[in-house]
């Protein structure tokens, strides 16, 4: 389990996928994120301090643009 650093907003985490598909060869060594093959499955816990929603997305180049991004309500 690991904790999660501040949420980005919606616009950072589009500029960050924008960063990401410019420069597709880089990879985060992060404990905050799962990389699987498609078609796999995989767990991510995520510990917050506070309540709140966030904001989270894929940000592997074209995921992001695609859709795969959403919010989670923490009570």
């Amino acid at each position: 389990m690991a904790d999660l650093p501040p949420c980005s907003t919606v616009k950072e985490l589009r500029e960050h996928a924008a960063l990401m598909k410019k420069f597709s060869e880089m990879e985060h060594a992060d404990p905050n994120k799962v990389s699987l093959e498609g078609g796999k499955t995989g767990e991510l816990v995520w510990q917050f301090a506070r309540a709140g929603t966030f904001d989270f997305a894929c940000l592997q180049p074209d995921h992001f643009d695609a859709g795969m991004r959403g919010k989670v309500a923490v009570r």
